[in-house]
C-alpha cells in the first residue's frame, strides 16, 4: 500500500525506480525469502538506495501463523540487508509503531513489542542494522492507490460514507502520518542517510476514536455512525493490541531539521485528498 502511493512520488521528483514485486507487479520480481533471489535482484538493479517495504502486517494472521511472520518480516530484511551490505548500497527500512506500548510518548530507546507481528518487526530492525540502515518506525493513513489494501482512513471513509455503524477504540493511542507526509520524509531520509532506529510520527497523537471523530467532522461524515468502545470490547482479535503507540520524534526532528506536523494538521491535509477523489 505504501509503495503503490511512495513510487510515483519518487518518480515525480526526478528519481530512477526500480520497484520490484513479489508477483505480477513491479518493475522486478523476486521471492525475497530466498537470498540468491534477494542478492539477484539487488546485484542486476544496482540501486543507490534500497527502501524496504516488504512484509506482512495482518496483525492477526502473524499471531496464527508466526513462521509466515518470521519469514515476511525477518528472513526478507536479512536478505535484503545483506545483499545492500554486498552491493554497497544504503537501506531504508520501514518498521512499525507496534514495537512500543509506552506513555505519554515513546522514544526510540522504549520499545516492547508484545505481538507475533510487532516481535517480528523488532526482529527485522536488527536485522537491518548488519548494513548501512535508516530504520523508521512509523504509522499511516491516507488514499490508497493500491487497487486491494485499504487504508484505516479509506476504512472509516468507506463505511460513513455508505451508512455503515462502526465501533472505534477509545484507549489505543497512535501518532500517524498521511502517506503524502510520510512519502515526503522518506524520500528526504533516503538522500540523507542518516544511521540508525527513528520515529517517525505526528504529534500530539490521538486515540483511534479521537482521530475517527476529528475525520469524519472534517469531511462532514455522519459521525454519529461511530461508537467508542475499550478494545477490551472487540471480538475476533487472534493478537494482543498495544494501547499507546505514541511517537517521541526529537530524534528525527534534529535529523530532518523540521518540526513534525500535529496530527490534526494531517488530519486535515488527508481529507483534501478525500475532496478531490469525490
Amino acid at each position: 500500500m505504501l509503495g503503490a502511493n511512495l513510487v510515483p512520488h519518487l518518480l515525480a521528483q526526478g528519481h530512477e525506480v526500480a520497484a520490484h514485486g513479489r508477483s505480477g507487479s513491479g518493475y522486478a520480481h523476486a521471492d525475497l525469502t530466498d537470498a540468491s533471489a534477494a542478492f539477484k535482484l539487488i546485484g542486476d538493479c544496482l540501486p543507490d538506495v534500497v527502501i524496504n517495504l516488504a512484509g506482512l502486517t495482518d496483525v492477526d494472521r502473524c499471531q496464527n501463523f508466526p513462521q509466515q511472520a518470521w519469514w515476511a518480516n525477518v528472513r526478507v530484511t536479512e536478505n535484503v540487508a545483506a545483499a545492500c551490505a554486498q552491493s554497497g548500497c544504503h537501506l531504508v527500512h520501514i518498521s512499525s509503531d507496534q514495537v512500543y506500548d509506552g506513555t505519554p510518548a515513546n522514544a526510540e530507546d522504549q520499545a516492547r513489542p508484545g505481538n507475533v507481528y510487532a516481535i517480528t518487526k523488532y526482529a527485522g530492525e536488527l536485522a537491518a542494522k548488519m548494513t548501512s540502515a535508516t530504520i523508521l518506525r512509523s504509522n499511516f493513513f491516507g488514499v490508497s492507490q493500491h487497487a486491494v489494501r485499504r487504508s484505516l482512513s479509506d476504512w472509516l471513509y468507506a463505511s460513513l460514507t455508505q451508512g455503515q455503524a462502526i465501533k472505534v477504540f477509545d484507549d489505543v493511542f497512535f501518532s500517524p502520518l498521511s502517506m503524502r507526509t510520510l512519502c515526503k520524509h522518506i524520500h528526504q531520509l533516503a538522500i540523507l542517510r542518516p544511521i540508525g532506529t527513528f520515529n517517525l510520527g505526528s504529534r500530539e497523537g490521538k486515540s483511534k476514536a479521537d482521530f475517527a471523530f476529528a475525520f469524519a467532522q472534517t469531511l462532514n461524515l455522519p459521525d454519529h455512525l461511530l461508537t467508542r468502545i475499550s478494545i477490551s470490547q472487540a471480538q475476533g482479535l487472534a493478537a494482543w493490541r498495544p494501547r499507546n503507540m505514541c511517537l517521541n520524534n526529537a530524534k528525527i526532528e534534529s535529523v530532518l531539521g523540521q518540526a513534525m506536523p500535529t496530527l490534526a494538521l494531517e488530519i486535515e491535509l488527508a481529507s483534501n485528498d478525500y475532496r478531490v477523489t469525490t
